[in-house]
């Protein structure tokens, strides 16, 4: 899976789970108003669910940006 299907997944679970109609990988928790630490759980339970994947907890609290998730993600399916 490349960057560009992995960012499409993305847009769609972001859109889902905090109305942001496309990812982008500047997209930051500190920037969007609704993404607290409940929606936080929700994105990252999103994005298990999407990919097939089990984020581990130091991954999840460095995912706060749409680069670091980006980054996260990439690994995780690289050894799926």
């Amino acid at each position: 899976m490349n960057d560009k299907q992995v960012v499409e997944i993305l847009s769609g679970v972001f859109n889902e789970t905090l109305g942001i109609d496309e990812f982008d990988l500047n997209v930051s928790m500190d920037k969007i108003q609704k993404w607290d630490s409940l929606k936080h759980i929700q994105l990252l339970s999103s994005i298990e669910h999407a990919f097939g994947i089990e984020i581990q907890f130091e991954d999840a609290i460095e995912m706060i940006s749409g680069q670091s998730i980006l980054d996260n993600i990439k690994k995780y399916i690289a050894n799926v």
